[in-house]
């Protein structure tokens, strides 16, 4: 039986992720080495986002701390631009990494959060989670994310 969980918070693009180690994982997605090194757990988005539940986030380079939205831009016509490109499966489908070791208080942003690979981002917020499925729960560094479909 499939387990349901709510997600919020960043996600991207399983094209970007299947068939990398999850060490290479971490570099991708901007998490600092180590952050995965308890492992993690892949949920794919059992519903695609509506416009009022998620923020554009740019990419996996720049950290939420550090990312300044650029002005001047029609944030409702990007929106949609993103909701086009997403799919329930395939390369294109939504997917959360959550990390096998939380976010550490103690940590310094920067360090927590160094830049990424560029990979594209968004947020889904936190008043508004979607439900997902859980496809890949992989326990080690070096093992590879290969999602059931």
């Amino acid at each position: 039986m499939a387990t349901i969980t709510r997600v919020s918070g960043y996600i991207t693009q399983d094209k970007y992720l299947i068939g990398r180690p999850l060490s290479v994982l971490e570099q991708y997605l901007g998490f600092h080495r180590g952050r995965l090194a308890r492992g993690a757990t892949f949920v794919k988005l059992n519903r695609l986002p509506l416009e009022d539940e998620f923020d554009l986030a740019g990419y996996s380079m720049t950290a939420e701390h550090r990312h300044v939205p650029p002005s001047g831009l029609d944030i409702t016509k990007l929106k949609r631009m993103a909701i086009s490109s997403w799919r329930l499966s395939g390369p294109d489908r939504l997917i959360k990494v959550f990390a096998g070791i939380e976010h550490d208080r103690s940590m310094k942003d920067d360090d927590q959060y160094p830049p990424g690979a560029g990979v594209p981002q968004w947020k889904i917020r936190r008043d508004k989670p979607v439900d997902g499925t859980i496809v890949a729960v992989l326990s080690t560094i070096n093992q590879i994310y290969k999602p059931a479909l």
